[in-house]
């Protein structure tokens, strides 16, 4: 195996194992119990990185899918926090990072896909902007001319929101 394809192998097991000690540091309690009594959502995807963009994938058409899929299956889509009168402000995050692999071949891509709230702390009585209370996330290899797989991985995630957002609802 080439040095460059090595190192960029070990990268993406870094950035693997990184996701995973990053989740077990979380102090709020995450999973479906959190989205109980939530009215709705807005989405909100990060900006995408040019390796992403350059495969034809846009940040709006991600929000737009992502809508579209979540008021299929009745979860009420806000188009703002100033839309959402909910105390929570609850807001589906949308955050994917790319790194080129192989000499730019092929890339190790994050896909994170996480609820956030405001959350109230029990000692101060202050209130915690931007908690993530519920989430989904992998690194995906890809070849760099079909980066564009994400699109199906967020799916999948958005399917596991919907099937806990019900359970809670």
């Amino acid at each position: 195996m080439p040095a460059s394809a090595r190192s960029g192998l070990l990268l993406a097991v870094g950035l693997l194992c990184c996701a995973h000690v990053a989740g077990a540091q979380q102090f709020v309690s995450t999973g479906r119990g959190t989205l109980r009594g939530l009215t709705g959502v807005e989405v909100v995807v990060e900006s995408l990185p040019p390796e992403v963009t350059r495969a034809g994938v846009s940040g709006d058409d991600l929000r737009s899918s992502i809508e579209r899929q979540l008021n299929g299956a009745h979860v009420t889509v806000y188009p703002s926090q100033k839309a959402n009168l909910s105390p929570a402000q609850a807001y589906l995050y949308v955050h994917v990072n790319a790194l080129p692999v192989d000499g730019g071949a092929r890339h190790a891509v994050a896909v994170q896909l996480q609820l956030r709230q405001t959350l109230q702390s029990l000692v101060t009585g202050s209130r915690i902007v931007d908690a993530m209370t519920w989430d989904a996330h992998d690194v995906l290899v890809t070849e760099a001319s079909t980066v564009s797989d994400l699109r199906a991985e967020l799916r999948g995630y958005v399917d596991l929101f919907i099937e806990d957002w019900a359970a809670g609802h």
